[in-house]
């Protein structure tokens, strides 16, 4: 084969090589999701929070008069506008003079009782300390007449016992002791004993019966010489022997008396004493006991002020005649009263007051919480004015009472700005924080796994650089209804981010730009 026909053959070879190469990348391009893309950049996020509410009278006002005025006439109706100082009703003034007048007498009835009560419980007083200083004057008395009766006692009693020791001594002295045997045989054998006594009184008698065994001790040889004598005396003799034992009996016996009722005598003052100290002290500690609290001075006192307190409040009420008046400018919102019934202590007249502006609450979704807080910029538009009011403030944003999934958000106007009554529109806008990576909510995807995006790269085939598909799991800062803010450094500025697909995509697929 020649060299010219060699070359032929190979040519023809490459011409269908290429268009086979045409018709396959035709295929393969017919076959690819076509796409398009964008750049990150920065930017900020914006959330609009919208609601609509209507516009209150920011804050209302409760009228009322004094309990238990008759209503004379009533001024003003529901919803009618009054100015500060208008009429709003009025109440009987004979009804108000006689209620005036029975508070006067009750006060001055409180005023006697209480001066009654006042001199009723001085006299108490008075009578209290006088029987608590009676009753330690007899406690006092009690404990010295008690002694002195215990030592005149005693006293005597000493005596008496001084006089039965004396005759007994003196007995010893000039009898001899035959005689005294013959007159008290326990004398003489030194066995007489004394009466009991108290301490004292045996001590001494004790003294005494020693003193006598010494002084017979003494006499013994006496007594023995002497009844040596008195042997064989004549009947004579033993009959004046007889009458002196008997004389010298009775007057022993008398002494002993004496003694023994000086003795009891004593015991009786101890007994008395004690008795008496005891009752004394029992009456001085009754007497001295406070007579029990009483607090009826204490409560009229308060009763009295109470009265003097709602008598001046008629009083007053009568001063202005019994007109009641409208406090600040507003609505009437509520009449509780009836013309002709008396009035109660609650609210007679509800007025919302308009001379400080008024209130417009909306209602918004709870799920925009994070969004709202007070002080964010708000934009109000009512139905009928084209231009929006833009130059307040949220005041306040609460729970709804009746939705728990509800809000209350409060936004205070001054007056003349709108009027009660009114519906509007409110939207809330609340800008974030400057982001460097900011890109379109439709290149974000999440999934049970986590959030990403796809990206395109170029990457060498068979048929030349091709345009695949690249998953990159990123973290969202912030996000809302049409843009996402991504966690810094995981794109570049030159990054393609795939934000539509004509076909379903996924990471590694072949895709093509979409031609503008």
């Amino acid at each position: 084969m020649d060299r010219k026909k060699v070359f032929g053959i190979f040519g023809g070879f490459l011409a269908v090589m290429l268009v086979f190469t045409i018709l396959s990348r035709a295929v393969s391009g017919a076959s690819m999701a076509r796409v398009e893309t964008v750049k990150a950049k920065g930017g900020i996020i914006e959330h609009r929070v919208s609601g609509s509410g209507k516009i209150e009278a920011g804050k209302e006002i409760a009228v009322y008069t004094e309990n238990g005025q008759r209503v004379k006439e009533i001024c003003v109706e529901e919803g009618q506008k009054v100015e500060k100082g208008d009429l709003l009703f009025t109440v009987d003034l004979e009804e108000l003079e006689e209620q005036i007048l029975a508070l006067q007498q009750e006060l001055e009835k409180e005023k006697l009782q209480n001066q009654d009560l006042q001199s009723a419980g001085n006299l108490e007083q008075k009578t209290w300390e006088t029987n608590r200083n009676r009753a330690a004057e007899d406690y006092n008395a009690a404990v010295a007449d008690g002694e002195k009766a215990v030592i005149q006692a005693k006293a005597e009693w000493d005596r008496a016992e001084q006089e039965l020791h004396a005759f007994l001594q003196s007995q010893s002295d000039h009898l001899s002791t035959d005689q005294m045997q013959r007159v008290n045989p326990d004398l003489a054998n030194g066995t007489q004993e004394a009466p009991d006594g108290d301490s004292n009184a045996e001590e001494g008698q004790k003294n005494s019966a020693d003193g006598d065994n010494r002084e017979g001790s003494q006499d013994q040889n006496k007594e023995e010489k002497d009844q040596n004598q008195n042997q064989g005396q004549t009947p004579e003799q033993e009959t004046n022997a007889a009458q002196e034992k008997a004389e010298w009996e009775a007057q022993k016996a008398q002494l002993e008396q004496a003694a023994a009722e000086a003795k009891a005598a004593y015991e009786a003052a101890l007994s008395a004493r004690a008795e008496n100290v005891k009752a004394t002290a029992r009456a001085l500690e009754d007497a001295s006991r406070q007579p029990a609290s009483d607090s009826t001075l204490k409560q009229n006192e308060i009763t009295r002020q109470q009265q003097e307190l709602a008598l001046n409040k008629l009083q007053s009420l009568k001063k202005i005649e019994g007109k009641i008046t409208a406090p600040v400018q507003g609505i009437v919102t509520q009449i509780a009263i009836t013309t002709g019934d008396f009035t109660t202590e609650g609210t007679a007249i509800r007025l919302a007051d308009t001379s400080q502006g008024n209130r417009l609450t909306a209602v918004v979704d709870k799920s925009n919480e994070k969004y709202l807080s007070k002080g964010s910029p708000v934009n109000i538009s009512v139905s009928g004015k084209k231009e929006e009011i833009s130059d307040y403030t949220v005041t306040n944003v609460t729970e709804n009472e009746e939705d728990p999934n509800l809000l209350d958000v409060v936004i205070d106007l001054p007056p003349g700005v709108l009027e009660a009554g009114m519906m509007a529109d409110i939207e809330v806008v609340q800008k974030s924080e400057e982001y460097s990576t900011v890109i379109p909510v439709q290149a974000l995807h999440e999934e049970q796994s986590g959030t990403f995006i796809l990206v395109v790269q170029e990457e060498q085939g068979v048929m030349g650089t091709e345009l695949a598909v690249k998953r990159l799991e990123v973290n969202v800062l912030d996000k809302n209804s049409a843009y996402a803010a991504l966690e810094e450094g995981l794109l570049s500025g030159d990054q393609e981010i795939i934000s539509s697909s004509s076909r379903v995509i996924e990471d590694g697929s072949r895709v093509r730009k979409k031609e503008t």
